[in-house]
């Protein structure tokens, strides 16, 4: 019902072909930043105080795709047209494990945020990619899983850059991961300066790498994501038009 009346509005509004909509989450551990971060996508600046997520909150950012001057009878599909990118920002905090999946419905794609100054944040990544994987229903989902066998696209922001840069940390001191590097290192088995091998660690070194509350994120590398999570439903088929 929502959807329609939407469709129903944009075509009064705009008198043109009816938009298009990709849902995807935002997930990480509770304080990592998630709620700054998609301010700034949506807002296009940061915000000093942002409001403890309760449950999950919804932004929305509007796009373009497709080319100008394409007729929208184009058999590629291709003209431009209007779509609205839903960020699920969803609470990390423990008193919501028990009723997340809530959030998990008809995915297309998910952002992983860890916080920079905290590694524990980072390793947690695989526990919520096989709980989304489990969980959640997908549109257009992919022949192969990735982590946990997430079958959709996903992409990995570490935040909090600007406070990692200024402690100079690497993650955080009560971590097992970091209290067994520390042992590695005193027993001269391996040099400050190389990566202690994580087993647990998350797929995707490439991470876009961002500070919310400085407004600074790599938005070139987030639109292609986004605009590759438009592409393919829209070569699957036309259901994500709304």
């Amino acid at each position: 019902m929502f959807r329609r009346e939407r469709e129903r509005e944009f075509k009064e509004f705009n008198g043109g072909p009816p938009c298009g909509q990709v849902r995807v989450l935002v997930v990480g551990d509770s304080g990592v930043g998630k709620t700054s971060l998609v301010h700034l996508i949506v807002k296009g600046f940061s915000t000093a105080c942002p409001p403890q997520t309760i449950g999950c909150t919804v932004g929305v950012k509007h796009t373009k795709y497709g080319s100008p001057g394409s007729s929208s009878s184009s058999l590629k599909g291709d003209a431009e047209r209007d779509f609205f990118i839903e960020l699920w920002d969803v609470s990390g905090h423990e008193r919501y494990k028990d009723c997340r999946s809530l959030f998990y419905s008809q995915i297309n794609g998910v952002i992983f945020v860890h916080d920079l100054s905290q590694r524990r944040t980072k390793t947690s990544l695989q526990q919520w990619a096989s709980e989304i994987a489990t969980t959640g229903t997908f549109s257009a989902p992919l022949s192969s899983g990735g982590p946990g066998g997430l079958p959709v696209p996903y992409i990995v922001i570490g935040n909090k850059a600007d406070i990692a840069a200024k402690e100079g940390t690497r993650g955080s001191s009560g971590n097992l991961v970091d209290v067994a590097r520390q042992w590695v290192e005193k027993q001269g088995l391996l040099p400050p300066s190389e990566e202690l091998p994580l087993t647990e660690s998350f797929p995707g070194s490439g991470s876009l790498i961002a500070a919310a509350k400085e407004a600074r994120y790599d938005k070139e590398g987030l639109m292609k994501f986004f605009r590759m999570m438009i592409y393919r439903p829209r070569i699957h088929g036309p259901y994500l038009l709304l």
